[in-house]
Order: C-alpha cells, then sequence, then structure tokens
C-alpha cells in the first residue's frame, strides 16, 4: 500500500498556489456566485457547494506526482470511452443519454472525459516529438479526438462533440506540426460551414487559393485540396441531413432567428433584448427585467452572459472578458518556460478548451453561433462542469509550480 501511495503522490506534505492563475479564477467564480444569487437562490447555495468541493479538489491535485498523468493516460482514455459507452444504457435526461446515474450520484462523464482526452493527446505528442511523419502524427490524433467525439455526438451533445475536435489542433500546433499541414485538415471543415452562402464560399475558396499559392505545392497537391474543399462542400447538404430536428432547427434560426421567434429562435431573441436592455452599466443586481420575467431559457447555465449583460451592462460584459483575459496572459507566458513536453501540451489543451467555451457561449448568446448548450467557464452553473474546470486549474497549477 505504501508503495502504491508513494508512486502516485508526493511525500512532500508542502505545495504552492500560483496568484496570477489562481485570483482571475476566483474572481470568475465569485461573480458567478453573484449572478447565480440573482437568478437562483437555491442553485446560489449548490454552485457554493460545488466551489468548496472544488477548492478541495484543486488541493487534492497538487499532491499528485506530475508523471502519473502521462504514464496512465492511455488508461484514462480507455475509461473514457468505456463511461461514454455506458451512458447509452443510461435513462434520458431532457431528452439526451449525457449522464451516468447511480443512487448516490449523477455525472456527466464526457465533462471529466476533456481532461482524459487532454492527457492522451499530450502524451501521444510528447512521445513522438522526433517523429518527421508530420501527416501521420495529425491523422492519429485526430482519430483519437474522433472516437470519444462520436460517441458524445450520439449522446447528442453537439457542444463537447466539438470541443473535443477543436482541443486537437492548437495542441498539434504547439507540438510543432507545420501550420499548413494543419490548414489541409481544418480546410475541409470550414469548406462545409461556408457552404450556406454561395458568396461566403467564394470568399473561403479565394482564401485557399492564396494560401496554396504562398505555400507552393506541386500541381497535383493543389488540385487535390481544392478538390476535397468543393466536394466536403457539396457533403454539407448530406451532412445537414443527418443532423436531429431540433439541431437543424437552431441552425436556421442563426441565420433568421425572427422567423422562427415562436420556436428555435426565442431562445437568440431573448439574450439580445437582455443583453441590449442592460446598456453600459446595467439594469442592476437583481433588477433584469427579463431575467426575473423568466423571459431569458436556461439563464443559469447556457446564458448566464445574458444576465451579466442585463444587469450589469457593457460594463459585466467587459468585466469577464478582462479576468479572462488575464487568465490566459499568465498561463501564456509560463507556457515558454515549461521544461517539459507533456505539461506544456496539457497546459495547451487545457487552456483551448476554457477559451473554446468561452467564445463560443459568449458567440452563441449574441448570434454568432447557433445555440449548442455549452457553458462559459467558472460562471455558469453545473457540478460536473465546474468541477471539471477547476480540476483543470488544479493541473495548470501543478505543472506551473513543478515545471517552471
Amino acid at each position: 500500500m505504501m508503495k502504491i501511495t508513494n508512486k502516485f503522490f508526493n511525500k512532500n506534505l508542502s505545495f504552492k498556489i500560483n496568484w496570477t492563475i489562481m485570483i482571475p479564477v476566483i474572481l470568475l467564480c465569485l461573480f458567478s456566485l453573484v449572478l447565480l444569487r440573482s437568478t437562483s437562490s437555491q442553485l446560489f447555495y449548490k454552485q457554493a457547494i460545488w466551489l468548496c468541493i472544488g477548492s478541495g479538489l484543486i488541493i487534492f491535485i497538487q499532491f499528485i506526482r506530475l508523471r502519473i498523468f502521462n504514464e496512465y493516460a492511455y488508461h484514462l482514455y480507455l475509461l473514457l470511452l468505456i463511461l461514454l459507452c455506458i451512458t447509452y444504457f443510461m435513462p434520458e435526461i431532457n431528452k439526451a443519454q449525457r449522464w451516468i446515474v447511480t443512487p448516490f450520484l449523477t455525472f456527466q462523464p464526457s465533462e471529466i472525459g476533456k481532461v482524459f482526452l487532454i492527457f492522451t493527446i499530450a502524451k501521444f505528442l510528447s512521445d513522438r516529438k522526433d517523429d518527421k511523419k508530420q501527416l501521420s502524427t495529425i491523422v492519429i490524433t485526430l482519430l483519437i479526438a474522433f472516437f470519444p467525439a462520436l460517441l458524445v455526438l450520439g449522446q447528442p451533445d453537439l457542444g463537447t462533440s466539438i470541443i473535443y475536435g477543436i482541443i486537437s489542433f492548437p495542441m498539434l500546433y504547439w507540438s510543432g506540426i507545420r501550420p499548413y499541414y494543419l490548414f489541409l485538415f481544418i480546410a475541409p471543415i470550414i469548406s462545409m460551414l461556408t457552404s450556406y452562402s454561395i458568396t461566403t464560399f467564394y470568399i473561403w475558396m479565394s482564401i485557399i487559393v492564396i494560401v496554396l499559392f504562398l505555400s507552393q505545392p506541386t500541381i497535383r497537391q493543389a488540385s487535390l485540396v481544392f478538390i476535397i474543399n468543393i466536394s466536403f462542400g457539396l457533403l454539407s447538404i448530406l451532412a445537414y441531413d443527418v443532423l436531429r430536428d431540433y439541431q437543424k432547427d437552431r441552425l436556421l434560426a442563426l441565420l433568421d432567428p425572427y422567423k422562427y421567434q415562436e420556436s428555435s429562435g426565442y431562445q437568440l431573441i431573448q439574450s439580445w433584448i437582455s443583453i441590449g436592455s442592460g446598456g453600459l452599466t446595467g439594469k442592476g443586481f437583481m433588477q433584469g427585467t427579463q431575467t426575473h420575467g423568466n423571459y431569458l431559457p436556461v439563464k443559469n447555465s447556457d446564458f448566464i452572459v445574458s444576465v451579466a449583460g442585463e444587469e450589469f451592462g457593457l460594463f459585466g460584459i467587459i468585466y469577464i472578458l478582462t479576468v479572462f483575459s488575464i487568465f490566459i496572459y499568465w498561463i501564456t507566458q509560463y507556457l515558454s518556460k515549461m521544461n517539459n513536453n507533456f505539461s506544456s501540451l496539457t497546459l495547451i489543451g487545457i487552456l483551448t478548451t476554457l477559451f473554446v467555451h468561452l467564445i463560443l457561449n459568449m458567440g452563441i448568446t449574441v448570434g454568432l453561433f447557433p445555440v449548442t448548450g455549452l457553458p462559459a467557464p467558472f460562471l455558469s452553473y453545473g457540478g460536473t462542469f465546474l468541477l471539471t474546470c477547476l480540476i483543470m486549474i488544479g493541473i495548470v497549477n501543478n505543472n506551473i509550480t513543478n515545471n517552471i
């Protein structure tokens, strides 16, 4: 027993807290409690309890040896796949099978799975850091992300599956993969997304031509890239048919929300009204008419930023962006000083996950992206999601204090 303990945990019972990372997180979590106190007293107390549990997890993680995350990364990946498969045998909650339900605990494995996936990709890329076969590295990395993303998509949870897919690319770039190779894999996805408008699609194809011209591939390679992207643009029609009806409605509502204001466009319109009515300084704490009139849907999680906009105005939104920007700044500063490739890749994966969550969530509230149910890090209510974010912070702190 002692050998196992010594293998997993540091004997030194002291640990350090990097306050340049921790203070922005604390400020966002406190603002979350303020917003939830306005929307729901019950959820305010529940979130406070989750914060206490998460704080304990942050401290606990500081005693774990960093090499354990590397050594058991593939084991955690296998555990992730098993947990995601188990959700398919669980009862539906809100027409989805995202949770594992037990008599003692209900949790969403796809949330903590983000951490497991980051460890897996970080281990794979750090083990292949001297491998010159960059294209095969990209393919295998994307396949690692693909299988859990597919299982999450089937739950269904489009937003989280998107996060699983996006995590790979910044980590690949940080590992030294040529940006041109990454462009070749990202371009077909963008081709599908831009195909909804012929003008947008033409603009994107023009960008591809410029990139190919600057990269100077062979005529055969350039032609193949061009044909693949045109084909993916045409295949977007088939991809659209694969989506569930409510997902199709959300895409249509994004293009013209007022046409669907009684159905799929309702959430976006109410979010616009909430943010717009807040003006510069907001209506004041607990004074939001949209929020307290129950016009704003999912106000405690997906549209918590809309609550901030209504009650604290533009200043509230600026506060969120400023604090999060400070958090990103300090992590990027420490990344360049990392002496461990696995650790630096892990931090890139965590930073990507939190950043994309925030950008997509805020983009959803103003209509830049379709509604996909992605919460805002440290702000939205949700036990599993909040604990996952705080576990990530614990991992970040452990890596920074032990690798710099």
